[in-house]
């Protein structure tokens, strides 16, 4: 029983030591991109996406593997993906997007609603309209709870790069706001 208990100390010692390790390259990433800023002065999209990644990637990694890890992955993984997205992205193009993932959210087919968004800075005129895009992958699923849930491919063509990925979006019962549930 001693040896059972001494074992299950030090792996929560080991656990913690990793945790610990992973919370600091999280703020390091998260200091390194807060270092960044706007032509506004505020924080860059780029430290905005790393935030709000590794927030959201760290609730999902938490409710799906119920454990320290989970989250940690989880925020690891939303961190990255949300610097990438923050990166690209302008507030508009975002806002766009998000339109066209409420469109895809209810369609009744798989056709993709296409948004064009031209840029807004007059000295940016010789860069290249971007277009997003977003389209359902299935049919929505209704959950216990009584949320609603659809999977989405979301893309962004900026100056010639194309990215994609498909992330599940959620809306709760009597509720019409979407929430990303997987990264």
């Amino acid at each position: 029983m001693t040896a059972l208990t001494a074992e299950t100390t030090t792996l929560r010692t080991v656990g913690r030591k990793i945790a610990m390790q992973v919370v600091g390259v999280v703020a390091a990433l998260g200091l390194a991109t807060a270092c960044t800023t706007s032509d506004s002065g505020g924080p860059s999209n780029q430290a905005m996406g790393t935030f709000m990644g590794a927030a959201v990637g760290g609730a999902v990694g938490g409710l799906a593997f119920g454990s320290a890890g989970g989250v940690i992955g989880g925020a690891l993984v939303g961190a990255l993906a949300g610097n990438l997205v923050g990166r690209a992205l302008d507030q508009q193009e975002r806002a766009r997007l998000a339109q066209a993932t409420q469109s895809a959210f209810v369609a009744d087919t798989n056709v993709p609603t296409t948004y064009t968004v031209e840029p807004t800075t007059p000295s940016s005129s010789s860069t290249p309209a971007t277009v997003v895009a977003a389209r359902p992958v299935a049919p929505p699923s209704t959950r216990a709870d009584g949320s609603t849930c659809r999977p989405i491919e979301l893309t962004a063509t900026k100056n010639g790069q194309t990215s994609t990925e498909t992330t599940t979006f959620c809306k709760a019962a009597g509720s019409s706001d979407l929430k990303p549930v997987s990264v």
